[in-house]
């Protein structure tokens, strides 16, 4: 598990897939935070959207975003709206990192003098998040839908 604070958010990145069926969210997400606060001695209560966004390949990322909303902080309780993505993540790779087995195992596109790579052999996963940035989310559908796949 990886944890980075960006702006007003917590982003966790798994490289497991939450097997939805067998894990009760709320709970899961409790314990979360129990987690994120005794690691990093945090002060977590409030209202949070939190955007689970599961990758057949990678596993998990999930984005925790605090409202700020003063009735949930007075009464210093945790509440959360969970929303749940099935999708693909990309990964950013520059072009000194390329070899014949990622280029071969994944489908690539390019847009603006970048190379996102959506992989087909999950074998190439760990050598292929050692030299990229994961790419997921709304960015993911922009960038399939407006960039053009490159033919090896």
């Amino acid at each position: 598990m990886k944890v980075v604070f960006k702006d007003n958010k917590i982003i966790v990145f798994l490289n497991k897939k939450l097997d939805l069926d067998k894990v009760n969210l709320d709970i899961y997400f409790k314990k979360l935070f129990l987690r994120i606060k005794n690691k990093y001695n945090l002060e977590l209560n409030g209202y949070y959207d939190i955007n689970v966004y599961i990758d057949n390949n990678y596993g998990s990322i999930i984005e925790i975003e605090n409202e700020d909303l003063d009735y949930y902080n007075y009464f210093n309780q945790i509440d959360m709206e969970i929303k749940v993505n099935k999708t693909t993540f990309l990964y950013e790779i520059d072009y000194e990192y390329l070899d014949k087995e990622l280029l071969s195992k994944s489908i690539i596109y390019k847009q603006n003098n970048k190379l996102y790579f959506k992989i087909t052999d999950k074998n190439i996963l760990n050598k292929i998040i050692e030299c990229s940035k994961i790419i997921y989310g709304d960015r993911v559908k922009e960038i399939m839908k407006s960039s053009k796949k490159v033919i090896i």
